[in-house]
């Protein structure tokens, strides 16, 4: 695979600081891992780190691991600004038993990160690595910000609007794929330059979840539309897969 995020993750963070991921999505993690006496987490697409801080602060034993190097970099500075010495990898996460041979209580792959895979073969192969690293009865986290509803929404969408900076995205998709350009337009004294960055997902909803979760091995199954553990239906702005 490519990394998309090889010059993008060094802006990605113009979306918030890593210490801002609290509120609801904290308390679902609280609320779900504490049910299930989760001690161990791999986030398998950390990404910059938000989850890592966020799952970190709460005292769990964390790792995390990310296709992009660049991604990791960034992570690895942003984690130490606030003191947090955890152990990052670079990994894809179809093929998690190259780099990690323990396992543990609980694997995270968020913030859409599995549709960047874009056939069923990949996807199941992906499931069953991380399946493959989880202690007996471990959990699988999933979440990701396509639904039905929100693929029905404009195409158009500003997501940040500051007067040094701005992020717009143009959506497109078919059955099959959603593209989402990324277009971040710096206007500052310091700083004036437009960058675009296309990133590619799979279209996967509720009912493909449930297929491709099952071919992997996983059972009990659970869909929820927001982190308040509401059922997920065609008006739910995210989806979030729990799995073990």
């Amino acid at each position: 695979m490519k990394d998309l995020y090889e010059k993008f993750a060094y802006d990605y963070d113009e979306f918030g600081a890593i210490k801002e991921y609290l509120g609801s999505e904290r308390a679902f993690f609280e609320k779900l891992f504490v049910k299930f006496n989760v001690k161990t987490i791999l986030d398998c697409a950390c990404g910059t780190g938000q989850h890592l801080y966020m799952l970190s602060e709460m005292g769990f034993e964390i790792s995390g691991s990310d296709y992009s190097e660049s991604m990791l970099e960034v992570a690895d500075k942003n984690l130490k600004t606030y003191g947090k010495t955890i152990p990052l990898c670079h990994c894809d996460f179809r093929y998690l038993e190259q780099k990690y041979t323990q396992t543990f209580d609980a694997i995270v792959c968020l913030t859409t990160a599995l549709p960047h895979l874009h056939t069923d073969e990949d996807l199941i192969t992906a499931l069953k690595s991380m399946k493959n690293r989880l202690n007996e009865n471990g959990l699988l986290v999933l979440t990701q910000g396509t639904t039905h509803y929100t693929l029905s929404l404009p195409p158009i969408e500003v997501v940040i609007n500051r007067a040094d900076f701005s992020r717009v995205f143009v959506k497109e998709h078919d059955n099959q794929f959603q593209t989402i350009h990324v277009l971040d337009l710096f206007h500052s004294d310091n700083r004036n330059e437009s960058n675009q960055y296309d990133v590619i997902y799979k279209i996967i909803l509720d009912d493909d979840y449930r297929v491709l979760l099952s071919k992997a091995g996983f059972k009990n199954i659970q869909i929820y539309g927001d982190y308040d553990t509401s059922d997920y239906n065609e008006k739910s702005r995210r989806l979030i897969v729990v799995a073990q």
